[in-house]
């Protein structure tokens, strides 16, 4: 089930942080110092950008070593972002493809989560969200190319989801009932969503915060889903609307 409502300013969190403890923060973690961010950015800078099998081999032996929930038959194609990666969990046979965004910009030590088997297509972001949010992907799930995951509220994805290009799928949304304040100044809101087992998104699917996707249900192409989808239901439209069971 998604979680309770919560608001949050993150101007009222992290507002009084300098320029250089936000970006330590951002890149490796709140608890981190210089040095951590120092080492971070010399072996990502040695291994990020390696072409080919020397990259995956080399990625694939160093990483689990720096990295404790990097499983050591994970896979990293060149070129992907990782952010605060000792928060980041890839489980064995994890492949993420080239300029892929890893950002677990979290309080949490678990921000990021890729089950056994999992996939990561080219040009995705999966963005944990500040400050105690999360995404957490099941196993043999696969997310496509250019697809947009924000955890705020949390995110949560089961078993054998297909996650179609071009997608978003946002757990949080801004609040907006004061005209007299800048909507940027008045916070967020994060409800989270949950994804079953074995649905199937379509191409530039939008989900909206609060949405609980039923297991086994399907949601076609375009589909604007800002309500819960019942297990086994096929939706489409904007808003998505039932159109058919399995």
């Amino acid at each position: 089930m998604a979680s309770d409502s919560r608001e949050f300013n993150l101007d009222t969190l992290y507002g009084n942080e300098s320029a250089v403890q936000r970006y330590i923060r951002l890149t490796v973690g709140e608890k981190a110092g210089i040095g951590a961010l120092l080492w971070h950015e010399v072996i990502l800078g040695l291994c990020t950008g390696l072409p080919g099998l020397l990259g995956f081999g080399i990625r694939g032996i160093a990483y689990p070593l720096l990295f404790k929930h990097f499983h050591h038959k994970a896979r990293l194609a060149r070129h992907v972002t990782l952010r605060c990666p000792r928060q980041i969990t890839l489980g064995a046979g994890v492949i993420v493809d080239e300029f892929v965004q890893l950002i677990a910009s979290s309080r949490r030590e678990n921000a990021i989560v890729l089950g056994e088997g999992s996939s990561v297509r080219s040009f995705a972001m999966i963005n944990a969200g500040p400050p105690e949010g999360f995404v957490h992907i099941g196993k043999r799930s696969g997310v496509g190319q250019g697809v947009l995951l924000y955890g705020n509220g949390g995110l949560t994805i089961g078993d054998d989801v297909m996650i179609a290009a071009h997608s978003s799928i946002i757990a949080s949304s801004h609040v907006f009932e004061d005209p007299s304040i800048p909507i940027r100044e008045q916070g967020y809101t994060a409800k989270g969503i949950t994804i079953g087992n074995n649905v199937w998104i379509g191409a530039g699917v939008r989900v909206l915060d609060g949405v609980e996707v039923g297991e086994g249900a399907i949601i076609g192409a375009n589909a604007v889903v800002n309500r819960s989808v019942e297990p086994g239901t096929i939706v489409a439209g904007i808003p998505a609307k039932e159109i058919g069971r399995r």
